[in-house]
C-alpha cells in the first residue's frame, strides 16, 4: 500500500497530519486476530454518545463477523443480517 501511494506522489507525512489525529491508539495485525485496528477519539458525538471511531483492516471474514450494521450509499445505517453477510462472503 505505501509503494502504491509513493508511486502516486501522494506525500505521505501531509496526508497522515491531515486525516490522522494526534489521539488514537493502534491495536497490531496479528495472525491469532487476522485484523489491525485503530482507535481514534473525539470524532464527534454521535447519537449514541460515543465520541470514538474504530477503523478494522484485515481478513474480510474476520472483519465481516465484527460488524452489526453498515451504512448505505444515501449515509444510511442498516441493520446487517445474516443472509447479507452470507452473500458477501
Amino acid at each position: 500500500m505505501l509503494n502504491m501511494i509513493i508511486k502516486f506522489g501522494i506525500d505521505l507525512d501531509k496526508t497522515r497530519a491531515k486525516h490522522l489525529p494526534r489521539d488514537f491508539t493502534r491495536f497490531h495485525f496479528t495472525s491469532k486476530r487476522k485484523r489491525m485496528s485503530t482507535l481514534i477519539q473525539n470524532c464527534g458525538q454521535t447519537e449514541h454518545g460515543y465520541d470514538k471511531r474504530i477503523h478494522m483492516k484485515g481478513a474480510a471474514e474476520i472483519i465481516l463477523a465484527c460488524c452489526s450494521f453498515y451504512l448505505d450509499q444515501d449515509g444510511q445505517r442498516i441493520q446487517l443480517h445474516d443472509e447479507m453477510k452470507s452473500n458477501l462472503l
